[in-house]
């Protein structure tokens, strides 16, 4: 009797960047921050993807900064999600956009803003004020820093093999948009835990403008 072979486990190593690593409080934008994540397997597969967000993983506080000028970890302003579901009688959709497919050796990549708000600039924190920090808006100009990953972060909960539109739309009807967002034990293989750990630190700066491509702080005047 022949049997099937059961397709191993994907690995899936991740990268990050920060663009620029010199930040300028002159500048009406914050620094981007980019995640990028390969699979290592011999297929395509699909994961939903609810941990791995930059900005959710910013916002909650797992990366580390650190401020190598006054050699102290940087207090950062943590924002918890809370997500129950809505009551039964409640139609929950798909959450279509949270399906990405992972191809063999090609990264995908999701970008946040390393701010505290899009729509408003980053601003420096004053010597006098106690401001809990969000990327780079509260950090102080003419410091140093390194992010670093943390922990508490960097697993797949829900993922199959296949690319998206198989994926998402199988043979048997389309997925139950309530019961991949809120039944989290159902899955259809166990989760995938990324070493998000290994990823090397990042260094960068805060500077109060740049003039000719020249970092300018209050302190070096």
């Amino acid at each position: 009797m022949e049997t099937t072979e059961q397709p191993s486990q994907p690995s899936i190593s991740a990268e990050w960047s920060l663009d620029p690593t010199t930040h300028s409080f002159s500048s009406d934008t914050s620094p981007t921050l980019t995640l990028s994540l390969t699979n290592h397997a011999n297929r395509p597969i699909t994961i939903y993807n609810e941990y791995l967000i930059p900005s959710q993983v910013l916002a909650e506080g797992h990366f580390v900064i650190f401020d190598h000028t006054t050699n102290k970890v940087v207090d950062q302003l943590k924002t918890r999600f809370c997500d129950f579901p809505p009551p039964s009688k409640i139609h929950v959709p798909l959450r279509d956009h949270m399906f990405h497919t992972l191809y063999p050796g090609r990264p995908v990549s999701f970008t946040a803003m390393f701010g505290r708000s899009s729509k408003s600039p980053p601003r420096p924190r004053l010597e006098e004020q106690q401001r809990q920090a969000r990327g780079v808006d509260g950090l102080e100009i003419g410091h140093e820093y390194s992010l670093r990953p943390g922990e508490g972060w960097g697993y797949i909960r829900w993922w199959e093999y296949g690319e998206k539109d198989e994926v998402i739309s199988p043979p048997s009807g389309k997925l139950d948009g309530r019961e991949i967002a809120y039944k989290r034990t159902k899955t259809p293989h166990p989760g995938i835990r990324v070493n998000v750990e290994a990823l090397a630190e990042i260094r960068f700066r805060c500077v109060e403008k740049l003039q000719y491509g020249v970092s300018i702080s209050s302190s070096s005047r």
